[in-house]
């Protein structure tokens, strides 16, 4: 995950004083997919990486700001001896950017935020050789209230294509004792989007 971070880093301070001046903007209004490298944590412990992939719809609301909403799906496992984590989270989040930067600009940096609504399961396994059983399974259920905040940037291909590499931090919010895990769950995410413009 470390690594997903640096390398989206590099590429954002390397292309952007080459791409941002070019003639070419980002269309207004489009529909797109993601895909990321994702890590979840409870208040406690670290609940693993996986794979997220997203389907959003944007449209803009004046020459910097766009709104959208986002459909998506994490999951993440960890296995490391005496703790195990199978999880999946689904989300259904409006979100909201801000635009740097003249609307000409090929490439665009943004930064921005995100509200909505997780579901989230899974399974806790704990592994305790002085016990019997050896292994004890302990499901999740949540659903709460979620929030993020994003930063990245928008680099038209052509007329209808828009790529948008992006960095993401959040948190699934609230508490509930008796669950096997301790919300609030904090994600970081890095990955990718395709956006593009229907005529």
């Amino acid at each position: 995950m470390t690594r997903c971070w640096w390398v989206l880093g590099t590429w954002l301070l390397a292309t952007f004083p080459a791409l941002a001046q070019t003639p070419g903007a980002a269309p207004d209004r489009t529909i797109g997919a993601s895909v990321s490298a994702a890590s979840l944590w409870d208040d406690e412990t670290h609940l693993g990486r996986g794979a997220a992939v997203a389907l959003d719809a944007w449209t803009a609301l004046g020459a910097h700001a766009r709104v959208g909403v986002e459909a998506g799906w994490l999951a993440h496992r960890r296995d490391s001896g005496y703790l195990a984590a199978d999880g999946h989270a689904l989300h259904l989040m409006g979100r909201g950017l801000w635009q740097l930067g003249p609307r000409q600009w090929r490439t665009r940096p943004f930064v921005g935020g995100g509200l909505g609504v997780t579901r989230s399961t899974g399974t806790l396994t704990t592994r305790d050789p002085l016990a019997l059983p050896f292994e004890r399974d302990r499901p999740w259920r949540l659903t709460r209230l979620a929030w993020e905040l994003h930063l990245g940037a928008r680099t038209a291909l052509g007329d209808r294509w828009t790529i948008r590499p992006e960095l993401r931090a959040g948190a699934i919010g609230g508490t509930r004792r008796g669950e096997s895990i301790q919300p609030p769950l904090v994600r970081l995410q890095g990955g990718v989007a395709v956006e593009w413009a229907p005529r």
